[in-house]
């Protein structure tokens, strides 16, 4: 029998704080990859807009999870007007 879980990170990681912290990041990035490609620019202009690298923004659209800290990717988000906000509830 499999067992059904509610995100990939509640199937691939263990220790709860971690999987907590990539779920956010994850988050994060997905807002920021929607954001780079509705705004049809490049990914080096984009980057300037978001206040960071073309070579670190590279690192969140290719999903490179481990080089993109929760710090980093709230800031980029909030160099383009993006309101971060968040629920938190005890898990059962």
């Amino acid at each position: 029998m499999s067992k059904e879980y509610s995100s990939v990170w509640d199937a691939l990681e263990t220790n709860p704080v971690e999987r907590a912290n990539l779920k956010l990041r994850s988050q994060l990035m997905i807002a920021l990859s929607i954001y780079v490609k509705e705004s049809g620019m490049t990914q080096s202009q984009a980057a300037k807009k978001l206040g960071t690298t073309q070579p670190r923004l590279n690192d969140v659209l290719k999903g490179k999870i481990d080089k993109c800290t929760v710090d980093r990717l709230v800031n980029m988000l909030s160099m383009v007007g993006f309101e971060i906000s968040i629920d938190i509830s005890k898990a059962a």
